[in-house]
This record gives C-alpha cells, sequence and structure tokens, in this order.
C-alpha cells in the first residue's frame, strides 16, 4: 500500500473512533491486531479486547470524545501521528467518579499496517495530564502513601 493509502486508512478509523462506531473497525484493523497501551495500560491482544477493553471505557467515561490529529505522517507501512484528545469527564475513569470537567489530552501513535488493515498500534498518551484535568494530583498521592 502507498504511503497516501495508508495516512487514508487511519484518517478514516479516526472518523469511526470519533463516532464511537465500535463495528466499523472491522473495516480498518485486523481481528488478532496488538494495541500496545501507554504505561499502565500493556498490550491488549486482538480486536474485540480493544474494543471492549480500551474503546467502551473511554467512551462511558469521556462520552463526547473527539480526537484530532495535529500531525500525521507515512512511510512504507507505518504511520504515526500526534494531536490532542477532547471531551468530558462523565463516567469514572482509573478510579476517579466522573467531574464533569473538560479535558484536552496529548497523545501520540504508531501503527504498522498490514495487508491493507491496522495491525499494530503503540500509543503514548498523557494520563498524567488527564489525571491533573478531572481534579487528582498524582504526585501528592504519591507522597501521602506510607
Amino acid at each position: 500500500m502507498s504511503a497516501e493509502s495508508n495516512l487514508n486508512l487511519v484518517r478514516r478509523m479516526y472518523e469511526a473512533l470519533n463516532a464511537q462506531d465500535l463495528e466499523a473497525h472491522h473495516e480498518f484493523w485486523h481481528e488478532d491486531m496488538i494495541w500496545h497501551g501507554p504505561p499502565g495500560f500493556g498490550d491488549i491482544a486482538g480486536l474485540d479486547g480493544f474494543r471492549n477493553e480500551v474503546l467502551k471505557p473511554f467512551y462511558a467515561a469521556f462520552p463526547d470524545y473527539h480526537v484530532r490529529d495535529e500531525i500525521q505522517v507515512a512511510s512504507g507501512d507505518w504511520v504515526s501521528a500526534t494531536g490532542f484528545l477532547t471531551g468530558h469527564h462523565r463516567g469514572e475513569w482509573l478510579g476517579v467518579p466522573p467531574t464533569g470537567r473538560t479535558v484536552r489530552v496529548q497523545y501520540s501513535d504508531f501503527w504498522l499496517v498490514r495487508a491493507g488493515k491496522l495491525s499494530e498500534n503503540w500509543v503514548m498518551f498523557d494520563n498524567f495530564s488527564l489525571l491533573q484535568q478531572i481534579g487528582m494530583d498524582p504526585l501528592r498521592q504519591a507522597e501521602s502513601k506510607p
């Protein structure tokens, strides 16, 4: 696949993410895909695991979730992007009850494209900033523990 077609694949996948269309992801991801999550999340194997363990909980916590890339780059079988996620904290996230607060969080992704679909995704997501924006102070909590 060309770099442009791989970029287009990612753009269409983001449309499905923003629409919270969980079924559409079959069009973009291999069933045996691997999501390499940010620190604390680990790897999730398989499209069903990704949808159920990553997307559904995040959509429940941030139902107006929206991502927008600021930069996209493709080379060969690789696509990368960085941008911002926005939304309102309406459900529990990482043990924090809903606050209603607005969040704006930076992320970066790297995808490996195989046979026209995404097969792996390496994710860098600023969970520290997200937790601060919803009212947690991870550093203070760590200092208060014995």
